[in-house]
């Protein structure tokens, strides 16, 4: 399941479920959307969301091709922090910022990129009265005046919807905000809008494309022909091609981190805890986190700054208070990396051995296998190399200290009914759905309009033989197995980060990973590395991750002229 230091996440552990397929759908042709080149089509449907220009219709009409030009240049390399320190010397104001955002998600997004599912018309309002709250003195931090989208799974109440891309959601406009985002809006933060995302966080049907959703439509990779990957697709997209200055997604497994990296930009799935996950719609509850996406580890830090808070509505937070209240800006000096121990995971040629052995595979498949394996080895000691070659100490950790395979789609299929059923309980008559049973047959009224591509998922779910107490057992192992395998890594071998995907265990064991961009392949397709440390590793992550980013200045923005 991996494609060199490249997974395919959630898709990747669906591969054997419903339909032949899994979530990238058609695996031998059983889905026939994936016979189609990138970039896909969207199915002949009508209920895709029209984005609403019209709010921003004076300041569109009053930004002229002369300002347009100046904010090209200044915001084309821009951090957040960059941004701040122009608007405090008075280059921008946040209302320009929102404006020429709104700008190009006018020229580049809409039904083409469709990474931005719906605008906040309050957005200008709420930058005006942030521009004047600088010009009396009072910036609240790092994200004054800095838009944001959101996924379009975190509820805010402010007069948007906030529907997992599902058409059961398409009239919930939350009455209050998630903690996660009162907290942004705290910050000074300008929530711009709410960013597409494959439909029900990528728990929909076998053959729906990652990037789809029946309210979005179809979210393409700005890079070309590529996948976006899932679910956190809209919000990946909108951050490589500059839609907003930073985006928030959620994961449960791989849902931040490869959309990010396909997309060539920085994503970071944070421990369990660190950042609420109140009044976010679940998919897997005991995994589900969000975390901040930008184009470099800086805004990714900035954001994560204003995200993370101890909040009574998810008592996970209380486990991660311990980083509550820190500005992770402080780990991108060059002493937070001093000590720091990375591990790179290689296979060795007893591990090979054993790897033939238990596949009994021998003879000349075994050598051209054996020669294969010791060849992405190497690669490994390479990027090892790099890593050694910025001062860190390196270390081999074999491949059979990673944990073994771990039985994730079950606990998705029941996990997702259970939680999905006390969540739409809670709404009461806010939504016109109670419960899965009813999402599924709303969408059976009409199946070519509310689920183009079927709802295969949403019935395995309704299905699920498991009882509660096998439920909660199958829990318990993978939480545990996950976690155990891993802190030993971190233990016995005294690395603090761990250059490896570790088969995406780090989502059971609720412990935090990261992308760094670091190039294209010959096709142009973006390419990165995912990192991974243990519980409330963040520091390290930012410290090592930025590290890499400074001294490879890997990334380049997508060729917006050319997205199709």
């Amino acid at each position: 399941m991996k494609k060199s230091l490249i997974t395919v996440g959630l898709a990747a552990l669906l591969l054997l479920s419903a339909c032949g397929g899994g979530a990238l759908g058609g695996i031998g042709g059983s889905c026939a959307n994936t016979d189609l080149p990138f970039p896909r089509p969207e199915p002949d449907y009508n209920a895709k969301r029209l984005r609403d220009l019209s709010p921003f219709a004076d300041a569109l009409a009053g930004l002229t091709a002369e300002r347009r030009t100046e904010l090209d240049a200044l915001l084309a390399d821009a951090t957040v922090l960059d941004m701040q320190a122009a608007m405090d010397d008075g280059q921008l104001t946040s209302e320009e910022l929102v404006t020429w955002y709104i700008d190009r998600i006018q020229r580049y997004d809409i039904d083409t990129l469709n990474a931005v599912m719906e605008l906040n018309p309050q957005a200008l309002e709420i930058a005006r009265q942030l521009d004047a709250e600088r010009a009396t003195g009072n910036v609240r931090g790092a994200m004054h005046g800095i838009p944001v989208l959101l996924k379009d799974n975190i509820a805010t109440g402010d007069g948007m919807h906030t529907t997992a891309g599902a058409y059961a959601l398409k009239d919930w406009q939350p009455d209050r905000d998630a903690f996660m985002v009162q907290q942004l809006r705290d910050a000074g933060a300008v929530i711009l809008g709410k960013a597409n995302l494959s439909e029900w966080a990528n728990w929909m049907d076998p053959c729906m494309p990652d990037g789809f959703s029946t309210l979005g439509g179809q979210t393409r990779n700005p890079y070309g022909p590529f996948t976006t990957y899932g679910s956190s697709s809209g919000s990946a997209v909108a951050a490589a091609a500059s839609l907003a200055a930073v985006t928030v997604g959620t994961e449960t497994q791989g849902s931040i981190i490869l959309p990010a990296q396909i997309n060539s930009v920085v994503g970071l799935k944070t421990s369990m805890g660190l950042v609420s996950r109140d009044h976010v719609v679940p998919l897997l509850e005991w995994q589900d986190v969000p975390g901040p996406i930008g184009r470099t580890v800086t805004d990714v830090a900035v954001l994560l700054t204003a995200m993370a808070g101890v909040d009574a509505h998810d008592p996970a937070t209380q486990e991660a208070a311990a980083l509550s209240g820190v500005d992770f800006t402080q780990y991108l000096a060059p002493a937070s990396r001093q000590g720091l121990r990375v591990g790179i995971v290689v296979r060795t040629d007893d591990d090979i051995e054993q790897f033939l052995q238990d596949l009994g595979i021998a003879n000349e498949k075994g050598d051209a296998l054996r020669q294969q394996m010791r060849a992405e080895s190497d690669k490994q000691r390479q990027i090892g190399q790099q890593f050694s070659d910025l001062g860190f100490e390196v270390v081999e950790v074999s491949s059979s200290a990673l944990p073994g395979r771990l039985d994730v789609v079950p606990a998705l299929a029941y996990g997702f009914k259970d939680a999905i059923n006390r969540f739409l309980a809670d709404l009461g008559d806010q939504v016109e759905v109670g419960s899965l049973e009813e999402v599924i047959a709303l969408n059976k009224e009409d199946m070519a309009n509310r689920a183009p591509y079927g709802q295969g998922y949403l019935e395995q779910s309704q299905n699920s033989p498991l009882s509660e107490q096998e439920y909660l057992a199958l829990k318990e192992k993978n939480q545990s197995a996950a976690r155990e395998a891993l802190s030993s890594i971190f233990a016995d071998y005294g690395v603090d980060v761990l250059i490896s995907d570790v088969g995406q265990a780090y989502a059971p064991a609720g412990f935090p990973a990261i992308t760094i961009p670091t190039g294209y392949d010959e096709t142009g397709q973006p390419t990165g590395i995912i990192m991974v440390a243990d519980y409330l590793g963040e520091p390290k992550l930012i410290a090592v991750g930025h590290a890499l980013e400074q001294a490879t200045q890997a990334r380049k923005a997508p060729e917006m002229e050319s997205t199709q």
